[in-house]
């Protein structure tokens, strides 16, 4: 079943540690300690899981210093303390895959804990976190609370999980870290997943699909090697990517008014092969759906606008994901408020 009681803690930071190799070789994990409110003098405890109990014992670490997402607007108006969060889409709740929160490209598979400096997640995880307790950040911990309700744990990817631990894979229930730093205005977020976790799971049940890579397949290496920034790979994953969007036609939109024009998503095949969009889908934030043409053909290197009359795309900030025949996905952005403020302009995406 889904990890119970899904949601978010609000608090301040106050100290952290991490358990290295010679402390626990088997389930490690960094300990953030928090309260609910300055000075309170209770004290709480997210366990953040660095090490795996599977064959694969790596995880995969994102750092998005600059998070720009349409949850961003909904997490400054929550309270402090713990918050239970609906595992749907249009809301808080954080879905690795549907929620478009980073390029999966940008991760780094790393292990628990090694000699050498920035070499291992402790590496990563830690000088994060400290210095979100040294700015007086504010954190945003999602996962699973303790039964006694005295912390939080999961705070990882909760779905495409196999073996004895499938039985917590659901969606809309990811876990994760989001920092916010009052003195920029900042957001950032910390994601991490366990490298043998597939890449696509079941729109329901959150299992892996038949057939779908695990992260550890789709990154490769060893983990130690800088992710690629000025030359994308072109994975199966982005063969064709969402490059912009009108979300914000001049006029009503989507009203049948032949005079006005539609909304309408861009899409670039990046493989070097003609692509047939027969059966594809493209969903917004609420996870609606329009089907593509099935006699829809996207050439190699080539960009198609497909206009999109049968799903609205929110001007208050939403998530645009292209899936495949197979119910994989192969793109996903998002976009916020601010981004489709302008009428008439497009938001581009890559």
């Amino acid at each position: 079943m889904p990890i119970n009681k899904y949601g978010v803690w609000v608090a301040k930071p106050i100290r952290v540690s991490a358990e290295r190799a010679e402390q626990d070789p088997r389930s490690p994990h960094i300990h953030l300690f928090y309260q609910n409110e300055v000075d309170s003098g209770e004290e709480f405890r997210a366990s953040i899981n660095v090490k795996s109990l599977s064959e694969i014992s790596e995880l995969v670490f994102w750092l998005v210093l600059d998070f720009q997402h349409p949850i961003v607007n909904q997490l400054r108006g929550l309270k402090r303390g713990f918050q239970q969060i609906p595992s749907q889409p249009g809301g808080v709740a954080l879905d690795y895959i549907r929620g478009n929160l980073m390029d999966f490209d940008r991760g780094r598979i790393l292990p628990h804990d090694l000699p050498d400096e920035r070499d291992d997640i402790i590496d990563y995880v830690m000088p994060e976190l400290q210095a979100a307790i040294n700015r007086n950040a504010m954190v945003y911990l999602f996962g699973e609370p303790y039964d006694d309700m005295k912390g939080i744990h999961n705070i990882h990817m909760n779905q495409g999980s196999a073996g004895r631990f499938a039985s917590s894979n659901g969606v809309w229930q990811d876990g994760g870290i989001i920092i916010y730093f009052p003195d920029e205005n900042r957001f950032a977020a910390i994601w991490l997943a366990f490298a043998s976790q597939a890449v696509h799971t079941d729109e329901q049940t959150g299992n892996a699909l038949s057939g779908s890579q695990n992260f550890a397949q789709l990154l490769g290496g060893d983990g130690t090697q800088e992710p690629e920034v000025e030359k994308e790979k072109i994975t199966d994953n982005r063969r064709v990517a969402i490059m912009a969007a009108l979300v914000n036609p001049v006029g009503s939109e989507n009203q049948g008014n032949e005079n006005v024009e539609p909304e309408a998503v861009y899409l670039l095949n990046r493989s070097l092969e003609d692509i047939s969009l027969r059966g594809w889908s493209l969903l917004n934030i609420k996870d609606e759906a329009q089907t593509i043409s099935d006699d829809t053909i996207l050439a190699s290197g080539e960009t198609l606008q497909i206009a999109v009359d049968r799903i609205s795309l929110s001007n208050q900030g939403g998530l645009i994901s292209l899936l495949d025949d197979r119910g994989y996905k192969v793109d996903g952005v998002s976009y916020t408020k601010e981004q489709a403020r302008r009428e008439g302009e497009l938001v581009f995406f890559r």
